[in-house]
């Protein structure tokens, strides 16, 4: 065989085996366009895991502060921060969540421990007692989210006096995979 002749392909490998597909020379910027995508979309919080929503609500008898991720990622751990100033003096603050919004959640902690906790009429309520006026109050809600498909909680979390209204703030959460 001369020098400058190409070498026989080795045993097994046939000319069909060595021609380039219509659509290879596409493969590697779709898939760098997939990974970019994927990963642009977590690092933005698309896909759970970015900063919390901060929300003033306001009302004439309250105002409150809530601080919760709006996306979460299903089997995550998860914090809820409630602030809450009353206007006037409060005998009995009542913070009351809508079930659905806890549906397929564990809440692990609340701090403070409230003094009673009910779970009717389908709503989780906890009573923490005396509240003064323009005194504010906050409460820390822990938990986790257990697997489940995609999903989106919706329902209302209610500041209350007793069973005197206070406050509703809406929330919806969008859980992910």
């Amino acid at each position: 065989m001369p020098a400058d002749a190409p070498s026989p392909a080795p045993y097994g490998i046939d000319p069909l085996h060595c021609a380039v597909p219509t659509f290879a020379r596409w493969r590697t910027p779709i898939a760098a366009a997939v990974f970019v995508v994927v990963l642009g979309s977590a690092l933005v919080g698309w896909l759970g895991g970015g900063p919390p929503d901060v929300t003033e609500y306001r009302a004439r008898q309250a105002t409150a502060t809530l601080e919760y991720e709006p996306v979460l990622r299903s089997g995550n751990w998860f914090e809820t921060v409630l602030d809450v100033t009353p206007r006037r003096d409060v005998a009995d603050l009542v913070v009351a969540v809508d079930e659905p919004l806890w549906r397929g959640m564990s809440i692990d902690t609340l701090a403070p421990d409230a003094e009673s906790a009910e779970a009717l009429g389908g709503r989780y309520s906890y009573h923490f007692g005396k509240v003064k006026a323009g005194e504010p109050f906050r409460v820390k809600f822990d938990g986790q989210i257990q697997p489940r498909a995609l999903r989106t909680l919706a329902g209302f979390m209610h500041i209350e006096d007793g069973k005197h209204p206070l406050l509703a703030i809406p929330l919806k959460v969008t859980v992910l995979p």
